[in-house]
């Protein structure tokens, strides 16, 4: 057989790549015995416009931390100018002097509750409906617009609907200012529901068209409707179309306290609810249609 014989060219590579193994092993040999790794070489603060971009994203990422500064507020420079007035520059002053005017206010009578209470829990003066339930129905509604709130009973048949509040009390003054509608007469009324447990029972206290008041209760489990004080004429209640009044009741315990326009128009025993919600209701006995507007409604907690 004859034999192969590599041309020259190959041998001589064949003996630089031996060579190049050499020096491969010998630099292994010394990176090994240092324990050295090559560095990325550091930026400098003037190459910072010319960061390659694989490079920015990685110094972007690890710049996100850092320590907080020793001292978080500068301390204002001492010896910093400051700004003096030009004498130059002419200043403006006031041509017109406006002198305040005291307007009076309402002396409230020494019985009236709200005289010895500082500000209340709780005030609604209906700039919006977010604090009672609204509802419009075949029997009533109950809305609020242009800062008032709507009271309507329908039919004539002295069914008593409510609109409750959120607010659980337990003693507390609380206090109506409402408006009798341009038709009304005999025992169409309005009022407060307190104590309420839930939904479907409470106190009941109204003021009538006719210049009336009543304070009763409805048991719901029962279905009892007892008055405690029957209705009563009193010189308190303004009576007649368009005319507006405060009913306020107050409660310590299982002692109740009405008040009518500031002035006190019973007070007794009964503990028939001791706490609970409350709302205002409205009825009608002689206008179908009968509406009442309340302008507020403000309870103070009371210990």
């Amino acid at each position: 057989m004859g034999t192969c014989v590599e041309p020259p060219e190959l041998i001589c590579d064949r003996g630089k790549w031996q060579g190049m193994r050499k020096v491969l092993l010998v630099w292994l040999v010394i990176v090994m015995l240092t324990g050295c790794i090559p560095q990325q070489p550091k930026l400098n603060i003037t190459d910072q416009d010319n960061i390659d971009p694989g490079l920015a994203a990685t110094q972007a990422a690890t710049s996100l931390v850092i320590a907080p500064p020793k001292k978080p507020y500068q301390t204002p420079d001492p010896n910093a100018p400051t700004r003096t007035h030009n004498p130059d520059i002419p200043t403006r002053t006031p041509t017109i002097t406006l002198t305040p005017t005291i307007t009076p206010t309402a002396t409230l009578d020494p019985e009236d509750p709200v005289s010895s209470l500082d500000d209340p829990w709780f005030r609604d003066n209906f700039a919006n409906g977010s604090n009672f339930f609204l509802y419009d129905e075949s029997q009533s509604s109950y809305q609020v617009d242009n800062n008032q709130m709507i009271l309507v009973a329908k039919k004539a048949n002295n069914f008593e609907t409510w609109s409750l509040a959120s607010p659980t009390l337990y003693n507390f003054y609380l206090e109506t200012t409402g408006t009798f509608g341009d038709e009304c007469g005999g025992k169409d009324r309005y009022g407060l529901i307190f104590r309420a447990p839930d939904t479907s029972e409470g106190y009941l206290i109204s003021i009538s068209c006719d210049g009336s008041f009543r304070l009763s209760t409805w048991e719901n489990e029962q279905e009892k409707y007892t008055s405690l004080i029957p209705w009563t004429s009193s010189k308190y209640v303004f009576p007649g179309p368009g005319a507006e009044n405060r009913l306020g009741i107050k409660t310590n315990g299982t002692t109740l306290t009405g008040f009518i326009n500031g002035r006190q128009v019973f007070e007794l025993n009964d503990s028939t609810f001791l706490q609970g919600r409350f709302g205002v209701l409205v009825a009608a006995s002689d206008t179908a249609g009968f509406k009442a507007y309340l302008t507020q409604v403000v309870y103070w907690n009371l210990p």
